[in-house]
């Protein structure tokens, strides 16, 4: 990211405009018994470090598609973490608008041995969706099918202490399952199935001993790597 910012960026513009900002807070300290000349100085500081954003503005439009990529990446892993065993989730299939009730209740599911129904399902017509608690007896990767007449979709669930890509949902839009690093295909656009969730338990994530944000986690080793390695690529920011 630094060599991109580096590419795409005034490094000159932006290095004078820091040499500005710093300029201007040491005339402040300098001039802090004069309070016009002190306001005035405030100003240029102000008027600096808008000159500053705006070219840091540039490279920014270009990091955002692959930062953005990144963060999609990350978030499959760090954001949710695998069932294990002992825990329960609730998996929902929801069928498009133009099914109806007769339908819904004539969807079937199959569990694998090492997952259980744990109740029976529970149907809500007004959102053509219905729902099963489903407990976890043993580590592994599952397969849960659903059925309606001809129409067999499938669903991944994760039982492991592993750090794994999770989709917590599945759809019929292709491009979300483009971005996905996992092996979950999307659902066909010509089949009564819309989509399929499930609920993975929040990941814990420490660092230092504090528990952040994976998000927060992130920019902060972005900020520090960026700083460590910035002298040594001679990148301004």
């Amino acid at each position: 990211m630094l060599l991109i910012f580096k590419a795409t960026s005034d490094q000159a513009g932006i290095k004078t405009a820091k040499k500005k900002v710093r300029g201007h807070f040491l005339a402040i300290r300098l001039y802090r018994d004069d309070l016009g000349l002190m306001f005035g100085t405030v100003k240029s500081l102000f008027v600096s470090n808008v000159l500053y954003l705006k070219k840091a503005f540039r490279p920014m439009l270009f990091l955002i598609i692959p930062v953005g990529i990144i963060l999609i990446h990350i978030a499959g892993r760090y954001e949710k973490r695998p069932l294990r065993v002992g825990e329960t989730t609730v998996l929902s299939l929801k069928l498009n608008d133009n099914t109806g009730w007769e339908q819904l209740k004539k969807v079937e599911i199959d569990v694998p041995d090492g997952l259980k129904l744990e109740t029976p399902p529970v149907r809500i017509a007004q959102l053509m969706e219905i729902s099963w608690r489903i407990g976890v007896e043993e580590q592994g990767e599952y397969w849960v099918t659903f059925k309606l007449a001809d129409d067999v979709v499938k669903k991944k669930i994760h039982v492991t202490d592993e750090l794994l890509a999770l989709d917590s949902k599945v759809t019929q839009s292709r491009f979300s399952t483009l971005l996905s690093s996992t092996d979950e295909s999307s659902l066909p656009e010509s089949g009564p199935f819309s989509a399929i969730e499930m609920s993975y338990p929040k990941r814990e994530f420490d660092m230092l001993g504090f528990e952040l944000h994976w998000l927060l986690s992130f920019f902060l080793l972005s900020l520090i790597s960026g700083f460590a390695f910035k002298r040594f690529l001679r990148v301004e920011f």
